[in-house]
């Protein structure tokens, strides 16, 4: 490959079009339409929407016949998204109130599930898409139970995992992991490369971005702006994150148990002065620290991956929000 096209190559050359194809999706005057309307209008990277054109592009195909793929996987993941904030709790998405909050949740669950069918439908219509379609379906069962898994880790919860660092790390690779592997896999698909392995080496490299990307959020939640009403918002939510988990396995007793009782109490419960004490024992106790090493050490690696070339500086760019820390 000589001169691989970069993420803002490709953005320029499909990003208008990727825009118009999620619109038209959406354009619709009925109630449903305009709710995923609204959704989607609160922006968002669309990092999901041009891998696959980006893949594809730099593995010598038309990215044009990647386009389907995008504009499905980035419905797909808006889907997730739209769920997430339900099962969260969280009332805002990038600023604006979060699409339950203004038609309930019960209507932010049928948006969701209309995302997923919206998403699957357009990736159908890509090249080769039956192969697609088996793809991307088991990537969201994955997306899915990873969301399983991550109730599980909480104090609460039925049948309860225990909260490890090697845990959480398989709860990321399948709830964030699997979606970015599927993305990446349609990219080769699209480019005609449809064996078994290149898929298998498609899906590894995706998981791998995936999962640089869900450290980064937890890092991005404890160290930047993420758009939400505070810095460690998560650990008021009770979500195991990476550093949480990091702390509960690595830190001196006294501080990962008094995290934990932080962690573990009830969202409504939880103050603010408990979340600032929470951030100052992750940074006391080096896993603040640890998870920069991680990234750091993820950045320096993921290189060497088979298709890795595909998509150059995409690991710069999803940690740019946190490089201040790195």
């Amino acid at each position: 490959m000589t001169s691989a096209l970069t993420l803002g190559a490709i953005r320029a050359s499909v990003g208008l079009k990727l825009d118009r194809l999620l619109s038209a999706v959406v354009s619709g005057d009925n109630l449903l339409e305009r709710m995923a309307s609204y959704h989607l209008a609160t922006g968002g990277k669309r990092l999901r929407a041009v891998i696959a054109p980006w893949v594809c592009a730099n593995l010598g195909g038309d990215p044009a016949d990647a386009l389907a793929f995008g504009v499905g996987l980035e419905l797909i993941h808006n889907g997730t998204l739209i769920h997430d904030d339900v099962q969260d709790g969280d009332e805002w998405r990038r600023g604006e109130p979060a699409l339950w909050r203004k038609w309930g949740v019960a209507q932010a669950i049928n948006v969701g599930d209309a995302m997923y069918f919206w998403g699957l439908e357009a990736v159908a219509q890509g090249p080769n898409g039956a192969l697609a379609v088996g793809h991307v379906s088991r990537a969201v069962v994955g997306t899915i139970t990873g969301q399983v898994m991550e109730f599980q880790l909480r104090p609460s919860a039925a049948e309860q995992l225990e909260p490890t660092l090697m845990a959480w790390v398989n709860t990321a690779t399948a709830k964030t992991g699997a979606l970015f592997g599927a993305c990446v896999a349609c990219g080769v698909i699209a480019a005609g490369e449809v064996e078994a392995e290149a898929l298998v080496a498609a899906q590894e490299l995706g998981e791998a971005i995936g999962l640089v990307f869900q450290v980064q959020d937890d890092f991005l939640d404890l160290v930047g702006d993420k758009g939400r009403e505070r810095a460690g918002t998560d650990l008021k939510e009770g979500k195991l994150s990476f550093p949480v988990a990091w702390c509960y396995q690595n830190a001196a007793p006294d501080l990962s148990s008094r995290l934990q009782v932080i962690v573990d109490t009830p969202r409504a419960e939880t103050t603010d002065a408990m979340v600032d004490e929470g951030l100052v024992v992750l940074e006391d106790s080096g896993a603040i620290e640890a998870t920069a090493d991680w990234l750091r050490n993820m950045r320096d690696s993921i290189g060497d991956q088979r298709y890795a070339a595909t998509l150059p500086g995409i690991v710069d760019r999803i940690l740019r929000p946190v490089a201040h820390r790195l």
